[in-house]
C-alpha cells in the first residue's frame, strides 16, 4: 500500500507538464499532425458538410454584357429562322427554309431538276452546263431558292452568261441563255423512261 502511495503522489499531472517537443515540433514545420494542419482539416470538413463553397475555389459571376450577348444571339438566329419559313427562302442560309427535310417523297412521283442550257454560235442545239459556281457563277441550289423570281426577271441570267465568258475565257460567247427543268418520273423509287425537259427562261445575252 506505500509502495502505491508513493507512485502517485511522485508522478505528474500531464496538465501540468510542458508542451509536447514532437507536437512543437511538427507544428513550426507544417507536417501533418500539427495542430494547424488539424485545424485546416477541420474547417474543410465543415465547408463541405455545410456546403458553403470555398473562397478560393469560387466561381466569378458573368458580366451583364456576357449574359446580355447570349441572350441575343439565339433570339436574332430564331427570328431568322423563322423568317425563312414563313418566306421560304434560303437566302438566310444555314438559317433557311427547312422544308427540303421536312417532305416526304413519293416513291411513284416526279422528281424536277433546273437545268442551265446556253446556244452558241454555229451549233444548231442548246449545249448543256453545269449547274455550279465553278461553270455560271453560282450554284443550282441558289437558283432554285428563287426560281420564280429569276422567272420573273430573266435579265438575271445575264449574270450567268457574264460569270461563264469570264470563267472560261478560251470558249466562244453564248448567244442565249436558257434556264429549263427536267422531271424524271419514279416507279417504286427508281426513275424510268426519258426525262421530260421544259423552259422556264430565255434570256439573249448582250
Amino acid at each position: 500500500m506505500e509502495e502505491k502511495k508513493r507512485r502517485l503522489l511522485t508522478s505528474q499531472d500531464p496538465a501540468a507538464q510542458g508542451p509536447d517537443p514532437a507536437a512543437s515540433s511538427a507544428s513550426r514545420t507544417g507536417e501533418p499532425g500539427s495542430d494547424q494542419s488539424a485545424s485546416d482539416e477541420s474547417a474543410t470538413d465543415v465547408a463541405t458538410s455545410t456546403g458553403t463553397p470555398n473562397p478560393a475555389t469560387r466561381v466569378k459571376p458573368l458580366s451583364k454584357v456576357s449574359v446580355g450577348w447570349r441572350i441575343v444571339v439565339p433570339a436574332i438566329a430564331f427570328v431568322i429562322l423563322t423568317c425563312g419559313q414563313f418566306l421560304n427562302t434560303n437566302d438566310f442560309f444555314p438559317l433557311g427554309s427547312l422544308t427540303q427535310y421536312a417532305t416526304a417523297k413519293d416513291l411513284n412521283g416526279t422528281v424536277n431538276s433546273t437545268c442551265i442550257e446556253a446556244q452558241f454560235p454555229g451549233e444548231d442545239e442548246p449545249r448543256r452546263l453545269g449547274f455550279n459556281a465553278a461553270t455560271v457563277g453560282i450554284e443550282r441550289g441558289d437558283v432554285e431558292s428563287q426560281l420564280d423570281r429569276v422567272i420573273a426577271h430573266p435579265e438575271l441570267l445575264q449574270s450567268m452568261a457574264d460569270s461563264y465568258i469570264r470563267l472560261h475565257p478560251d470558249e466562244p460567247k453564248p448567244e442565249t441563255m436558257i434556264l429549263c427543268r427536267t422531271t424524271t418520273q419514279l416507279k417504286n423509287g427508281l426513275a424510268v423512261g426519258e426525262p421530260e425537259q421544259t423552259t422556264l427562261a430565255k434570256w439573249e445575252v448582250r
